[in-house]
């Protein structure tokens, strides 16, 4: 693809898409180990060859930077994909009466929580070479605003990856 007329320098884009490809792999790579549906894996993070979102990833990961173009293509990307917690959330903690929203968080579908957790694994790899992410979820799972429920279900799923001394040790945002 041509992506120097979003204004992305060749190499840059190169870069990315040569980050992005292998990100993408490993997400599938762990995603089959873990039991998503292959549908959900084949379009995983396919806003991301968008216009809305190339540059941004692009000029950030691989371009010096670009703050900006960086956030809005990360509220563009949370906002169209499903398997990442945030899109679950109102940020104004909107929780209509007799509903199951807890503090304005949704319970996220099954699917896309195990979804989310392939991206993780596949993250921790393609950026570290490594499966293991442990210190990752030590140190993220305490900013992470999941349901109860999902909650719940992911502690079940790192539970049986390998993760129950983390995931038992540390809360989920909100968490009691």
């Amino acid at each position: 693809m041509d992506f120097e007329h979003w204004g992305v320098k060749k190499e840059v884009a190169e870069a990315f898409t040569i980050s992005l490809r292998r990100h993408i792999a490993y997400v599938q790579e762990a995603g089959r180990r873990i039991g998503v549906d292959e549908k959900q894996l084949k379009i995983h993070d396919l806003s991301k060859w968008t216009e809305q979102e190339f540059i941004g990833y692009a000029l950030h990961f691989h371009g010096g930077g670009a703050p900006v173009e960086f956030s809005k293509a990360w509220l563009h990307h949370i906002h169209t994909n499903p398997h990442h917690w945030q899109h679950w959330i109102f940020p104004d903690g909107w929780t209509p009466d007799g509903t199951q929203i807890e503090n304005g968080v949704l319970e996220m579908p099954k699917h896309y929580a195990l979804e989310m957790v392939a991206d993780w694994m596949g993250a921790s790899f393609a950026y570290t070479n490594s499966w293991n992410m442990a210190d990752w979820l030590t140190k993220n799972i305490p900013r992470i605003i999941v349901h109860s429920k999902t909650a719940a279900y992911l502690r079940g799923v790192l539970d049986s990856s390998g993760y129950a001394d983390v995931v038992y040790m540390t809360n989920f945002k909100g968490e009691r």
